[in-house]
């Protein structure tokens, strides 16, 4: 028996209406695909989260045990995995580090090897009496300029105070040196000045005073070297109590760092003239415990002398020296 045509198309419509418009039904679909990835993700990283507990980041160090620059951490894993470890600071031990103060034991000229007398030959020295024996006892300085006045201290230099030369008489020191244009200065001072306890507050101020006006008068070219005041025996300190070994390391501290601020080269006599106690070494003493003896004395500083040079390509190294040409 067969079917009407009226029937397949009332099917038809039956069935059109039921679903909806094409449309409709394809923004259907990607909602519900949209909202099945949400879940999907929310479910991995909610996984994740709980197989990987969360590290707290640590602290590198308090600010007070930092004893270096953190050094970074090495790329290559310490495990030995291949893997790459995080680049940035990592924690450091106390164990491997040792903060220097700045004091002089960091602002004094390192040794550096040694140079020949020539070196001197356009130098010049400035001091009391311990540079006059320079020219009492005929000590060979390659030619150096000496200005050495028994009793001279910062003050009398700043002030261009007359005073008299063993062999050239009376003159004014910034004169003789304005005159002569050494490219290297070296002064020592200090022993008048010091006699008396409460002295070095005056005395480092004149000495500030004595470096700018002694830069003004060479030039910035002129390498001018600050020698610490050097030390004395017991028996001296005894009868000078500015000249005890305590308030002379604390002088010399200051010295120091006023050298390194008016851009000058600190030398640390003490390590080439005191013993262990920080007294003149016997061996380098005059009979008066503060000046020092003709052989070892002044053997010894000018030795000092020679080996604690400003580094320069073109200094005269002695054969043999770690920098000879």
């Amino acid at each position: 028996m067969g079917v009407s045509r009226d029937y397949y198309a009332s099917r038809r419509r039956a069935q059109r209406g039921g679903r909806g418009p094409f449309w409709l039904r394809v923004a259907g679909c990607a909602v519900i695909i949209l909202l099945l990835a949400l879940a999907i993700t929310a479910i991995l990283e909610g996984a994740q989260r709980e197989s990987t507990p969360e590290t707290l980041t640590q602290p590198s160090g308090v600010v007070a045990d930092i004893l270096a620059p953190l050094p970074m951490q090495n790329t290559q894993s310490d495990a030995g995995t291949g893997e790459l470890e995080p680049f940035g600071p990592v924690r450091q031990s106390a164990g491997g580090y040792t903060v220097l103060k700045y004091d002089s034991s960091v602002i004094r000229q390192p040794s550096c090897g040694q140079v020949d007398l020539s070196y001197f030959a356009d130098a010049a020295f400035l001091g009391d009496s311990l540079t006059v024996g320079f020219s009492d006892y005929s000590i060979n300085l390659g030619g150096a300029l000496v200005c050495g006045y028994v009793g001279a201290g910062p003050d009398a230099i700043l002030n261009r105070s007359t005073m008299t030369h063993p062999q050239r008489g009376e003159e004014i020191a910034l004169d003789v040196l304005a005159a002569a244009q050494p490219k290297k200065l070296y002064i020592l001072l200090g022993t008048n000045t010091l006699t008396t306890a409460g002295a070095e507050e005056r005395f480092l101020a004149y000495y500030g005073g004595m470096l700018d006006e002694l830069r003004n008068v060479l030039g910035p070219d002129c390498v001018i070297y600050v020698q610490s005041v050097p030390p004395v025996r017991p028996e001296a300190a005894a009868e000078k109590p500015g000249l005890a070994s305590d308030s002379l390391r604390a002088v010399n501290e200051q010295l120091a760092a006023l050298a390194d601020s008016k851009g000058c080269v600190y030398l640390d006599l003490w390590e080439a003239l005191a013993d262990a106690e920080g007294n003149l070494k016997g061996v380098c003493a005059a009979p008066d415990g503060v000046h020092l003896s003709a052989g070892n004395g002044y053997g010894a500083w000018v030795n000092y002398l020679r080996s604690h040079t400003l580094y320069a390509a073109d200094n005269a190294w002695t054969p043999g020296s770690a920098y000879a040409k």
